[in-house]
């Protein structure tokens, strides 16, 4: 291992530990990845699972207790009236609350959970995922969440709010609140606050979410004015179908991104164009992130190569894998035909990687196994990654129209999309036009199907870039930093987009804004999640200067 990867899961030296908040900030970051909040949910296959959150929450609670705040736990299951019901599990939430006795509130929000780490990314990591490490010569701690939201969001509220506890004259009272389920939606976590919330008047001081501003560090080293919607839209086929219709499926799917890219925010881009985004500003994308076809061991037999299995490895609906793993049967010789065709046709940046013997499609008993390797990222940036499953749709729908490849061969399975919407567009409104394309899709398709249910889709969320709220944090960001920040859009979907029908006590549209330490060598959602130490101490030094910097509404005074 060179020299710049020496890791340790021993704290780093001090200069390093002063920057992100002490050892006390290590060692907190370092215990929260070591519980492994893994939120799964895959409806197509049944799966979900939302690990240790209680002992996250109640670990979190005792910590911010000891931090000099007043913290308890709230569980959507209990609480909620429907809650048992609508929940197989706990979902607590950790609501802190440093009360000064002001009228107004500024709210933090932070989220507990973190997105699996699916087996295609382990041998990618190269220090234990939900083990603290640090890399000397890089100078970043590793770790699933060390940014996303352990570190940038928890770490730094947490901080920064024991840091205001010990400031006598604060201009407001602060709640952070802690949340689970937000990288699936938010359904348990800010969605169930904000439902019972929604139940009482406006200006009731039982709502959990009453405030004049809301601070979310779960974003990058700019302000972000909005951040996407997103819909996680499962697709199959009702019963066992020939190859090439399950392929006609993904491919009339492929085809709804140029509608989703011609829905264009106001808000511009942060990625545009030094860093791959190909729009000026934020639009829609339509992504496959998962595929998962098999086939029928009762279909049809044929003297062309069948597909047995294709296989995206995510076990996230906003993961885009590395790989598409590739398995055929048929003779040795039209084996090596099809490979072939595939590698005549992969195109870069993408590559074919024969599994097992190089030859063994010629030489083995029938079988051939590859992969489709493209580049593994976030499904809300699509442009920083290369995702393989649109490429393995194209590459077997065309195998199978050249006669290589068997496209009567009786399959089973679907896809997975991560639709993302401007910050403006309601949820309601992209479905409405997802579901106008995909009955055209049926038209050809009849047996085809989505589902799209309302706990795993969110609407955006939007403010003007002129917004007082924004320029205030812009000021403040530009204390801390030094230097000029941006104001952009957010292509990741956040725990704002739950803020967005939400009022403050005066009447006004509740304004909540992202920032956070997700730089562009975080990795987010991937192998070798990361964060800079430095940009979570200043994390924490930008939510203390926004909140000490807060002017009451005229009202409080």
């Amino acid at each position: 291992m060179a020299t710049s990867h020496v890791a340790t899961s021993s704290p780093p030296p001090k200069d390093v530990l002063d920057r992100m908040g002490g050892p006390e900030a290590f060692e907190l970051l370092r215990d929260l990845i070591a519980l492994d909040t893994t939120n799964l949910e895959d409806p197509a296959h049944h799966r979900e699972e939302k690990r240790h959150y209680v002992e996250a929450a109640q670990f979190l609670q005792k910590k911010a207790q000891a931090f000099g705040l007043k913290a308890r736990i709230w569980d959507a299951r209990e609480e909620l009236p429907q809650g048992r019901s609508k929940f197989h599990g706990p979902r607590p939430s950790v609501i802190a609350d440093l009360d000064r006795g002001k009228a107004s509130t500024v709210l933090v929000l932070a989220h507990l959970d973190v997105v699996p780490v699916p087996d295609e990314q382990l041998s990618r990591w190269q220090s234990p995922p939900h083990e603290l490490t640090y890399r000397a010569g890089l100078g970043r701690l590793f770790g699933r969440g060390s940014n996303d939201d352990l570190g940038s969001g928890v770490l730094s509220s947490l901080f920064a709010l024991r840091a205001l506890a010990t400031t006598k004259d604060l201009p407001v009272n602060v709640r952070l609140l802690i949340c689970p389920d937000e990288e699936t939606g938010g359904a348990g976590g800010i969605e169930a606050i904000a439902e019972h919330d929604q139940a009482l008047p406006p200006n009731d001081p039982k709502r959990l979410l009453r405030g004049e501003l809301a601070l979310i560090p779960d974003g990058a080293p700019y302000v972000a004015a909005g951040c996407s919607g997103v819909a996680f839209i499962d697709l199959g086929m009702d019963g066992s179908v020939p190859l090439q219709d399950h392929l006609a499926l993904g491919d009339g799917v492929l085809g709804f991104e140029p509608t989703a890219r011609s829905w264009v925010s106001r808000l511009p881009s942060p990625d545009h164009p030094d860093h791959g985004a190909p729009d000026a500003h934020i639009t829609g994308r339509a992504t496959l992130t998962k595929m998962d076809l098999g086939a029928d061991p009762d279909g049809v037999r044929s003297a062309r190569p069948s597909l047995r299995r294709a296989h995206a490895e995510s076990d996230a609906a906003n993961q885009i894998s590395e790989a598409v793993t590739l398995s055929f049967s048929g003779e040795p010789s039209k084996l090596d035909d099809l490979l072939s065709f595939l590698e005549k046709h992969v195109v870069e940046p993408y590559r074919l990687v024969v599994l097992g013997d190089q030859h063994g499609a010629s030489k083995s008993a029938g079988t051939l196994e590859l992969r489709v390797i493209g580049r593994a990222g976030h499904a809300g940036y699509p442009h920083k990654a290369a995702n393989p499953v649109p490429v393995t749709v194209g590459l077997l729908l065309a195998s199978c129209r050249e006669g290589v490849l068997e496209g009567e061969t009786r399959t089973t399975g679907g896809y997975t999309l991560d639709l993302r919407s401007p910050p403006e567009m309601p949820s309601e409104d992209v479905i409405a036009l997802f579901d106008n394309r995909f009955r055209l899709l049926r038209s050809e398709l009849p047996r085809a199907r989505y589902d799209a249910p309302l706990a795993r889709r969110r609407s955006g969320y939007a403010l003007e870039v002129n917004h007082p709220a924004v320029l205030a944090v812009r000021q403040a960001f530009e204390e801390v930093a030094g230097g000029s920040v941006g104001v952009f859009g957010e292509y990741g979907g956040t725990d704002a987009s739950a803020l967005r029908d939400l009022t403050t006590p005066s009447g006004k549209p509740l304004p909540a804004i992202v920032v956070g330490a997700m730089d562009r060598d975080a990795h987010i959602h991937d192998a070798e999640e990361s964060a800079d130490p430095r940009l979570l101490g200043m994390v924490q030094r930008l939510l203390v200067r926004c909140i000490e910097a807060v002017e009451p509404p005229p009202s409080a005074s």
